[in-house]
């Protein structure tokens, strides 16, 4: 049952998780912030993950949070670890509250792992640019084949990585000469083996074992998400080694902020404009705001980043976090307005994690 939006009120569109640093919480070493989540390193191999509500697009943090966020996308990536640990182990332990996971320590694998199974967004764009339509192209190492339309299902999934990281982090021939602020670099599959230890990689054949769990893991969640009315047009995971040297699926798993999700009873093929049609079902919603504002180019980011988001979009994407969650994972959060804060902070000492 889809959320009831009179709850979404003022009190609680303001009733978010800011991210910030709890020095309450006993570690070894600093936290480390990302654009959403924090992490805390216990010592013992283990770590927390507190995942705020903040809201990031086009590169950056918006002013305001969305209520409910990051408890959304936990619920969503802690059913696919669940569903999906017969595919690959991940490095979720327990989720002690919403918003608030133990997890296992990993070193990550520094590529972001890309998987594509319908043609849109940045790949279209590069498939169009390298005149794709009439001769066919070449993305990230993949030859693709010429008579693609805009959000067309390719003929099957591929696996499209980036560096993570800008590409000044990364001492390798393939990104000498190349802006070191550029990020997210666009890599090949043999620009990764060639340089395997640059990429957090042990070795150059840990690559293919993670290609081939990822494959599977792609075709398990997008047959899930199916039975469910969504496509999973592409998605980006992170993989890292655990403590006993396995690999292991880390950080989230196939959220509205990490994949595209299109309504499966709106794809369809439009004659007229020679594309598919689509309904986009995840953080979509933010992105058109601001590009309706003229806000997502690289010399807008400073205004951006003080723009204080309308009420009613934030609302909506509320409503569109949750009943996304609830359709794939089958529950809803507790709409309060209780300091969230508050509730984070118990859950941490119930856990004996304060100091």
């Amino acid at each position: 049952m889809p959320i009831d939006e009179k709850l979404i009120t003022m009190e609680v569109l303001n009733n978010t998780l800011a991210r910030e640093v709890y020095p309450e919480l006993r570690v070894v070493t600093a936290p480390k912030m990302g654009k959403v989540r924090t992490v805390y390193d216990l010592g013992d191999d283990r770590m927390i993950m507190i995942s705020s509500d903040n809201l990031s697009t086009h590169d950056v943090v918006h002013k305001r949070q969305v209520y409910g966020k990051g408890e959304n996308l936990d619920a969503i990536s802690g059913y696919y670890f669940d569903a999906a640990e017969h595919i690959i182990p991940n490095h979720l332990i327990e989720t002690l509250a919403p918003n608030v996971w133990l997890v296992q320590k990993a070193k990550p694998i520094l590529v972001e792992m890309v998987f594509r199974k319908y043609l849109t967004g940045s790949g279209w764009r590069d498939y169009v640019k390298n005149n794709g339509p009439e001769k066919g192209s070449e993305f990230c190492g993949v030859d693709l084949r010429s008579g693609y339309r805009r959000n067309e299902m390719l003929d099957e999934v591929i696996f499209t990585p980036t560096g993570k990281g800008l590409a000044g982090d990364f001492d390798i021939p393939e990104f000498q000469g190349m802006d070191p602020k550029i990020d997210d670099p666009k890599i090949t599959i043999d620009i990764i083996r060639r340089n395997y230890g640059a990429f957090g990689l042990g070795k150059p054949e840990d690559l293919d074992h993670v290609m081939e769990k990822a494959f599977v893991l792609y075709t398990f969640i997008h047959e899930d998400l199916g039975r469910k009315g969504h496509l999973l047009a592409d998605t980006k995971w992170e993989f890292g080694y655990m403590p006993d040297g396995g690999i292991a699926l880390i950080d989230e798993c196939v959220t509205p902020d990490s994949s595209r999700f299109w309504k499966a009873d709106a794809y369809a093929f439009n004659p007229a404009k020679n594309e598919f049609t689509i309904v986009q079902d995840d953080k979509q919603h933010f992105r058109d705001y601001v590009e309706k504002l003229g806000l997502q180019t690289a010399d807008m980011k400073a205004e951006l980043a003080a723009h204080v988001m309308d009420d009613e979009v934030l609302r909506q994407g509320v409503v569109k976090y949750c009943n996304i969650r609830e359709a794939i994972a089958g529950t809803l959060p507790v709409i309060a307005t209780d300091p969230r804060k508050d509730a984070v902070l118990a859950a941490l000492s119930d856990a004996g994690f304060l100091r």
